[in-house]
């Protein structure tokens, strides 16, 4: 299998001005936005601006980032990425949206997206 990241998912707890800054500064278009959620795209990679929950913040006060790569197979992707020794959380299903997160050996979090 081969991965190619797909976007770049930046929580944020200001979600209108984090938007507006990339959509108005960059001149990025907007490709999908529903609540809490704007998908821009910025050439091969898209970036994605995400309302972070109240308990997102970590010790140092600083929100996630997320490096998300498109799998059309989500669950077989996971797979391989676990035969290949990834630790991998489990997918997460919503109607046609399948997700996992994984973890680097950082602790920095990734994700396996089958959204476009």
């Amino acid at each position: 299998m081969s991965y190619a990241m797909r976007r770049v998912i930046l929580f944020t707890h200001n979600f209108a001005a984090m938007r507006d800054f990339y959509r108005d500064m960059f001149g990025l278009e907007v490709v999908e936005e529903d609540e809490g959620w704007a998908d821009m795209a910025a050439g091969n990679c898209n970036i994605a601006i995400h309302a972070a929950g109240k308990g997102a913040a970590g010790g140092d006060g600083a929100v996630p980032h997320k490096i998300v790569f498109h799998a059309d197979d989500v669950a077989a992707a996971r797979e391989d990425l676990v035969a290949r020794g990834a630790k991998m959380g489990p997918v997460k299903v919503f109607g046609e949206l399948h997700l996992c997160d994984g973890d680097d050996p950082d602790g920095n979090r990734f994700q396996l997206s089958n959204r476009p």
